[in-house]
């Protein structure tokens, strides 16, 4: 076995036990507020759906194939920022996260996002829509530059690094959306709606851009896969389509939610209110 096959089962040892850690956590934490009180059982589902597909898609078979396919790639990526970030937003995970951990730890953890910290504040301002939407288009066209996106297919600490920043800007992005403590978003669902569209337009336009490049941007090697399977421009062309349909249907199915109940809002608002007795 060569030095880089080595380090490599090294590194999968590393990222198999990060993210066991994270799932013991999150289970120790689930039984200590479950003695406290009635836990929800949607937001045990929400956290617990977010976790297992996080498990899948970096320790699954998908991890093992987004080595050798760009568009099993694409599905990994997606997942991480369209499904299980928002889910973890959703269901507010972080206090079970924090009561996941040992007693002498958990202030030390859960004080910087309490009273008016300065992560706090920090987070309260990056959070601001025209800030997280910034951030996260940067990132996201930051890792399709060819250059950067092709260290993470020779480097596994570069692919770590990628994958961690994809989930903490698309926490980011979901943020105004979803407002979970210690920052709630103060935005009205119109502005939601407008800030998905914004979101949605430069996602596109890099999915139809890979699409419909022809040649293949990135460093994949020849694999049985791909010799059997389809060319490199064929799989490119899979994974900007992936991108370009499915992520978008997932912004997509967010603006109908925020529509119908910005309709519903309307809706009462022009009823006319019973009149209060004297």
């Amino acid at each position: 076995m060569c030095i880089r096959d080595s380090i490599k089962n090294i590194n999968g040892i590393i990222s198999f036990t990060f993210v066991l850690s994270i799932v013991s956590v999150y289970l120790v934490g689930v039984y200590r507020l479950s003695k406290k009180g009635k836990l929800s059982k949607s937001r045990i589902f929400a956290i617990s759906s977010a976790l297992f597909l996080l498990f899948f898609v970096l320790e699954g078979p998908i991890d093992y194939f987004a080595e050798e396919m760009f568009f099993m790639h694409m599905i990994q990526h997606l997942t991480l920022m369209v499904v299980i970030a928002p889910l973890f937003l959703h269901s507010n995970a972080l206090p079970f996260f924090i009561w996941g951990t040992p007693k002498s730890a958990r202030s030390l953890i859960s004080k910087p996002f309490a009273g008016n910290s300065y992560t706090k504040k920090i987070l309260k301002k990056i959070t601001q829509p025209k800030y997280s939407l910034l951030i996260y288009i940067l990132n996201l066209y930051f890792w399709h530059i060819p250059y950067f996106y092709n260290l993470t297919l020779h480097y596994d600490a570069w692919h770590f690094v990628n994958h961690v920043m994809f989930v903490f800007m698309a926490l980011l992005l979901w943020w105004p959306i979803l407002g979970p403590a210690p920052v709630r978003t103060n935005l009205t669902i119109p502005s939601k709606i407008l800030y998905i569209l914004i979101a949605v337009t430069p996602s596109a336009a890099l999915a139809a851009f890979i699409t419909l490049s022809g040649e293949a941007i990135y460093d994949y090697t020849s694999t049985p896969l791909h010799w059997n399977v389809m060319s490199h421009g064929e799989d490119q062309t899979w994974g900007g389509l992936i991108m370009w349909l499915p992520g978008n249907f997932i912004f997509l199915g967010v603006l109908t939610s925020l529509f119908f109940k910005w309709s519903k809002q309307e809706e009462a608002s022009a009823l006319p209110q019973p009149k209060s007795k004297q």
